[in-house]
């Protein structure tokens, strides 16, 4: 899922030795160079910050030139090169304002000693981290934590220690880190509805083997600088694009894409060669497993207080999951939300203009540098500043292409609309009969799909590629699909929340899984994904009594998780879509009963879905009032 994160790194072992020796040694000092930062700034290297139990980080110091007495302090810890983060205009900014960095990567990762898993270390690791800043002579003892993506995933479960110096936090883009919260159970955004979102694979194949190679112990710091710029090999990517790459290095090309269509789907990344990992592990586990409980992700339970800025967005696979955290902690003082309108970590990168895959969102620009300067200035510096003075959440009203403020979560003001599901018995494709309506149906014919895995619907958009927001026309076409649509708005309609959908449905099959979109349609006749989820069946009754289902019985279904902020303007339809598959952003359920992630035979299954008196299938929708 985090393929748009960063570009994937290679292993140095199987790269020529000539050529990586004198490609990583510019990549890495050049990094430094280039950020202009030594006029500025003093730079400490591969320091090795001792953890508990002894395994060492590789940590960057970098503090203001000619600054007196203790300063405040910026922690950044990561899965990525951390050199990169001096070319960061944020981090220029703030060390021009006063503030020491002190960036970190996590264990097993880069030159930091131990084995990686996911969020390794992001409690007590990040804890000892934060004791070890407050114990330095140039500390003032006040930290603040920020980042996008994987390191704004570690600040969450960081946060949840409540370590005394950590003073404020912001995260960007942190819902891989959110486990199981009061009706949420994503466990980090791996699962929908108990689907597997194999598109994770993507980044797994790039950060996520566990173990690599290390530094030895007797280096002193200068020397261990060296030879880290002249081994590193996440350092080489850019400039080693067009060569030829080991095979299952590869894995963002046809290799990857290749295997994902082949079954069993334990297999995705051993079929590749790629050393065995956490995927290998999660494809296996059910949302209940107790094997979560081994990682640190941040979950029912935890009580962080640090002050936090909580920053997303609608197209971020995972940013749902962002806002389901802040409604968990939205009584706690000093929580704060905004949900901009663009994929993951692109919230920065908002124009005048912006546009999310083919649709244009306007200007969804959002002065950040300055809230960031407040933020830290008012919790690390103690200045009197009004950056508490400002709503608890600011979202952006796609459609309308306007930022909104709200009190709280769910929006006090939003008001269910139920448009219950019609037909004439044949919804099937944009050629069908299936209508939204907020009459109730009498008696109608259900409608009928055929789901076969080894023919899945295909994803189109969704995920967090640069694609996600697309034109389902495509899609809507397929006899596999059932398309419902309100007729033309003659009144404009903005809602703002979680949209609940409750099917009746029945099935050949023992097991099946219901994938819906929430689908914008345009005057043109351009439809938009504007949310989707999926549910497997079996667990209809709840993830801890998964029940398989008996042919030709009917079953009330309830999918959840579709949070987003839409208008749907006069002239605009309502739509949602019903397939029995989103592949292969979600594995394809093989509707035999069995445990899927090590079977290779399907089973194709006849779907119906019921919407008559008595079997009222609906949508949702949370309307607030413009």
């Amino acid at each position: 899922m985090r393929a748009a994160k960063r570009v994937i790194r290679l292993i140095f072992i199987v790269l020529p030795l000539c050529s990586l020796l004198a490609e990583t040694r510019a990549q890495t000092t050049d990094a430094w160079e280039r950020s202009g930062l030594a006029a500025q700034a003093t730079l400490e290297r591969e320091l090795m910050v001792p953890m508990r139990d002894g395994v060492r980080l590789s940590t960057a110091v970098i503090r203001p030139k000619g600054s007196s007495g203790p300063l405040p302090t910026i922690l950044i810890r990561t899965a990525y090169d951390k050199d990169q983060e001096f070319e960061d205009e944020q981090l220029k900014d703030l060390l021009g304002r006063g503030y020491a960095f002190v960036i970190q990567n996590e264990r097993g990762m880069g030159w930091s000693e131990g084995k990686h898993q996911y969020l390794a270390g992001a409690r007590n690791d990040g804890y000892d981290t934060l004791s070890w800043i407050a114990a330095q002579p140039w500390s003032n003892g006040k930290v603040g934590t920020i980042g996008c993506s994987s390191s704004a995933e570690h600040e969450l479960a960081l946060a949840a220690m409540n370590h005394p110096a950590h003073k404020a936090m912001i995260a960007m883009g942190p819902g891989q880190a959110i486990g199981e919260l009061p009706g949420w159970r994503t466990m980090g955004g791996f699962y929908k509805g108990g689907v597997p979102a194999i598109e994770n694979a993507h980044w797994y194949i790039a950060y996520g083997e566990p173990y690599r190679p290390q530094l030895s112990r007797d280096l002193s710091p200068d020397e261990r600088a060296r030879v880290a710029d002249m081994f590193s090999p996440w350092a080489v990517w850019e400039v080693n694009l067009n060569k030829e790459l080991p095979r299952w290095r590869q894995g963002f090309g046809g290799l990857l894409s290749q295997s994902e269509q082949e079954l069993p789907s334990q297999d995705i990344l051993r079929r590749i060669g790629v050393p065995e990992g956490d995927f290998d592990t999660f494809i296996k586990l059910s949302p209940t497993d107790p094997k979560w409980r081994e990682y640190d992700y941040i979950r029912e339970g935890d009580h962080p207080r640090v002050p936090a800025l909580y920053v997303d967005a609608w197209y971020d696979e995972v940013g749902a999951g962002t806002v389901k955290l802040f409604e968990y902690l939205q009584h706690t003082p000093n929580q704060f939300l905004i949900v901009a309108p663009t994929g993951h970590c692109g919230m920065l990168q908002a124009t005048e203009n912006t546009v999310v895959g083919e649709r244009l969102m306007g200007d969804a620009r959002y002065d950040y540098t300055t809230l960031i300067e407040k933020w830290f200035d008012h919790w690390l510096k103690d200045d009197p500043n009004d950056v508490l003075n400002r709503p608890k959440i600011q979202m952006f009203l796609m459609g309308a292409n306007a930022w909104k403020t709200y009190s709280a979560w769910p929006v006090p003001e939003a008001k269910p609309l139920r448009l219950f599901l019609h037909s004439e018995g044949r919804a099937n494709s944009l050629l069908g009969n299936g209508r939204l309506s907020r009459s109730q149906p009498a008696r109608e014919s259900p409608d009928t799909f055929v789901s076969d895995p080894m023919h899945p619907v295909p994803s189109l958009g969704g995920g967090d590629a640069p694609n996600n927001l697309q034109n389902q026309t495509g899609v809507e076409m397929r006899d596999d699909v059932l398309v419902y649509s309100t007729e033309v708005l003659t009144e404009g309609i903005a809602l703002t929340g979680e949209v609940q959908v409750v099917v009746y449905v029945s099935s050949t099959a023992p097991d099946a899984d219901l994938s819906i979109k929430l689908v914008d349609v345009y005057p043109d006749g351009k439809a938009y994904n504007v949310s989707d989820t999926m549910l497997r069946l079996r667990y209809r009754d709840g993830f801890a009594k998964p029940t398989l289902m008996q042919p030709g019985q009917i079953y009330r279904a309830e999918l959840s998780g579709m949070l987003t902020s839409n208008y749907f303007p006069p002239g605009h339809r309502i739509r949602i879509h019903l397939a029995g598959s989103n592949f292969p952003l979600y594995e394809r359920n093989l509707q035999t009963g069995g445990r899927n992630y090590d079977e290779t035979q399907a089973r194709v299954a006849t779907i119906q879905i019921h919407h008559s008196a008595g079997q009222l299938s609906f949508i949702e929708l949370p309307v607030v009032p413009r």
